[in-house]
């Protein structure tokens, strides 16, 4: 086999998320770090047509064996470069059955890279956007302006592509992370697939990681940080079906989507031109466990023409009227019922309560067109389609609460470790996480001093 590198304190999978913040944090320490990358370093063509390439198998054909569209970027940034941009705190749900608090590095995080909603010039001239406003307000379920990891002033008015990278460099993701490790002395490598994890012969310590072209890198710690689906199927792969108490890649939840879009009876009634998700219902979060938003009429128009043949037949023969396109989402906090497999295909049934409350928030949804002035005969719905996956590696059940394992050296951060799924945008919430490691790796955190009383 060959041999890369030596004397390596930290080899870090995957630079997401769950991996950047504390490879940032170690290298800024003056630890020697590795930050390994399955996916290219994708800089140019980023956005509309070409940003598709940075999604695994193109979205378009990565689903579960069900059928289910589950969206992932396999790219230096991980799934940060393909979000919504989106920034939600931790929600306590989520913190009380994880068991340790990270919400002080949220509060850090937003204040460093500087959070805020979007100005209201970015859909204040939007009618189709006020009318549904409006309609759900009079239904006492209001929208409110969504934070956003997006620096406004280089933001182009009109775009809608954070979902394929941004072309405009005009949201934070990852990648700063990534190359401020860099600055602090960290190597990157890319295009570089982890086959598998390295153990001593009694399988009790993690020694490093082999790639899958046959290169073994050797390192004193390993930080599996690869999403929700990556990390379990890595350790599959590596011989270790079962960690804690937890059969590893089982009680998978991925945060599955509704798509809705209808067309407005006014030709200037639709949601052109504006940022999906830039409003969001929140106030059924806890109660019914989903959130729904708005959505682009470009955008919408797109993904149920292109990703579903039955929406297709819907609305590419509407091509003509996009204009008038209005789009809702309905995110929903599913229950942890599915499986990652070692090639990292997934199977991802829903249950009988998953299948209740979608088609709750699906009716309130059409509810809202309707009487926004959406004509009711042209509403169609792209069903089942996701991208949070989690609760793969569960924190209290594969991993400790200070993301160590009951292998030594070998931790784990990312969304595989949220034990229920927020039923929210992650990406806040896993960056503080890694934040945190780096700082109880570094001593600077004592990991007790943030355990919490574990919910049920």
């Amino acid at each position: 086999m060959k041999k890369k590198g030596s004397g390596y304190e930290y080899i870090i999978v995957g630079t997401g998320p769950g991996g950047a913040p504390a490879a940032r944090e170690l290298a800024k320490a003056g630890k020697k770090v590795l930050m390994v990358e399955k996916g290219d370093y994708h800089k140019k063509f980023l956005g509309l047509p070409f940003g598709i390439r940075l999604l695994e198998r193109y979205m378009l054909f990565a689903r579960s064996r069900e059928g289910v569209i589950i969206e992932r970027g396999i790219t230096v940034g991980g799934s940060s470069m393909v979000y919504q941009s989106n920034v939600m705190d931790p929600p306590v749900k989520l913190i009380n059955n994880m068991g340790v608090d990270f919400r002080p590095e949220a509060k850090q995080l937003k204040k460093e890279i500087g959070i805020e909603v979007l100005p209201e010039k970015f859909y204040r001239n939007n009618k189709g956007l006020y009318r549904i406003l409006a309609a759900a307000d009079k239904m006492g379920i209001p929208f409110r302006e969504q934070e956003k990891f997006v620096h406004a002033d280089k933001c182009k008015l009109g775009c809608d592509w954070c979902m394929l990278g941004c072309p405009e460099n005009a949201r934070w993701t990852t990648r700063e992370h990534v190359e401020e490790a860099k600055s602090y002395g960290a190597e990157l490598i890319f295009n570089a697939p982890v086959n598998k994890i390295l153990f001593n012969a009694g399988k009790t310590k993690a020694t490093g990681i082999q790639l899958k072209n046959g290169t073994v890198i050797h390192g004193d710690n390993i930080i599996l940080s690869a999403g929700g689906i990556g990390s379990p199927a890595v350790l599959l792969r590596s011989g270790v079906k079962r960690l804690g108490t937890q059969d590893v890649g089982t009680r998978f939840f991925m945060d599955p989507m509704n798509i809705m879009l209808g067309y407005s009876k006014d030709p200037d009634g639709g949601l052109w031109g504006i940022q999906t998700f830039s409003h969001a219902i929140e106030s059924m979060a806890q109660s019914e466990g989903f959130m729904i938003g708005n959505c682009s009429a470009f955008g919408t128009w797109t993904v149920l023409s292109f990703f579903r043949m039955q929406t297709a037949k819907e609305n590419l023969p509407k091509f003509p009227i996009m204009k008038r396109g209005m789009g809702l989402f309905l995110k929903l906090s599913d229950e942890a019922h599915g499986q990652i497999f070692p090639n990292e295909k997934t199977s991802k049934p829903f249950t009988a309560n998953d299948e209740k409350r979608l088609k709750k928030g699906t009716d309130i949804m059409r509810e809202i067109i309707i009487k926004s002035g959406g004509d009711p005969k042209t509403i169609s719905i792209l069903k089942w389609a996701g991208g949070h996956p989690g609760g793969t590696l569960a924190m209290g059940q594969a991993v400790n609460r200070d993301f160590s394992t009951e292998i030594d050296n070998l931790y784990v951060c990312d969304g595989s470790t949220m034990p229920v799924s927020p039923g929210a945008p992650p990406s806040l919430s896993i960056c503080s996480m890694s934040l945190l490691l780096g700082k109880m790796l570094l001593g600077k955190v004592k990991a007790q001093d943030r355990f919490v009383k574990i919910e049920g």
